[in-house]
């Protein structure tokens, strides 16, 4: 696995790293808030947990924050946790025809870059509506995200350096 380390400068990481609290029962959710409270525009904090937050992340995208999860150890996990690009305004509030699709193209950018703004835009979906990705390769790492959140997913490769990733929300 490629390291997110490589991708942010060490100067825009903020470290928090609450396992030893964990591991003596302490709660470190007002640690972590008061870390993003203070967490500069340009900032990512990178959280260190022996677990993987899972009830975290509801809490941080209603704070229209994203994030990363990397898992380096089975009781090691960092959570790359840093401020999701604006939603686009969208032209009308009326919802999308069935069967529309947007289309969403990843290629050339390096991770973890494309899986992260896949996970951004699916966020966005409409029900009725697919994301088509284009990616330079299959993003095996996506795929089991993609479950965990309910979507479902199709994958081919009509032409060479082009995987083309249909995502759509489950029934």
């Amino acid at each position: 696995m490629i390291s997110s380390e490589a991708h942010v400068p060490q100067a825009r990481q903020v470290h928090l790293d609450v396992r030893e609290d964990i591991r003596r029962g302490r709660e470190p959710f007002a640690r972590i808030m008061a870390a993003l409270s203070a967490l500069g525009d340009d900032q990512v904090l990178v959280l260190h947990a022996p677990f993987e937050p899972i009830p975290l992340y509801d809490v941080l995208g209603k704070r229209g924050l994203a994030h990363w999860t990397e898992q380096r150890a089975p009781d090691d996990w960092s959570v790359w946790i840093y401020r999701a690009a604006p939603a686009p305004a969208e032209p009308s509030q009326t919802a999308p025809p069935r069967g529309s699709r947007r289309v969403l193209d990843v290629r050339g950018l390096e991770p973890p870059q494309p899986m992260l703004r896949v996970l951004e835009e699916i966020e966005r979906l409409d029900p009725g509506v697919r994301l088509e990705v284009h990616h330079d390769r299959r993003p095996l790492l996506l795929y089991p995200r993609l479950d965990d959140r309910g979507f479902r997913h199709e994958t081919d490769e009509p032409e060479p350096g082009l995987v083309r990733i249909q995502i759509w929300k489950g029934d």
